[in-house]
């Protein structure tokens, strides 16, 4: 099971808000974003570029839930893909 620690909150406008989290097992690690919409609807974002591209065109994610619980149980149950990866990802893409 995955450890959990909310990083950082950041209020777009009332009751909306990107909430950064940090996903850890044994030595692996993995940044998530969660766009919280009134405590009502919550979307997963992999990357920043995802998050970024939804807030700009309504890119809406694979992932997404109603009840806050059934978000917490996904992140403590997904497979974490660690932080170098990702970045060797992005680096690739952008040559």
């Amino acid at each position: 099971m995955n450890k959990i620690t909310l990083v950082n909150v950041e209020f777009l406008r009332p009751k909306r808000c990107i909430e950064t989290y940090e996903l850890s097992i044994m030595e692996e690690k993995e940044i998530c974003y969660i766009y919280n919409f009134e405590d009502k609807f919550y979307r997963y974002f992999k990357t920043l570029r995802s998050l970024m591209n939804y807030l700009k065109d309504r890119i809406e994610p694979k992932i997404k839930f109603k009840v806050k619980s059934e978000m917490m149980e996904f992140l403590h149950y997904k497979n974490i893909v660690a932080i170098s990866q990702t970045e060797d990802v992005l680096i690739e893409e952008d040559v």
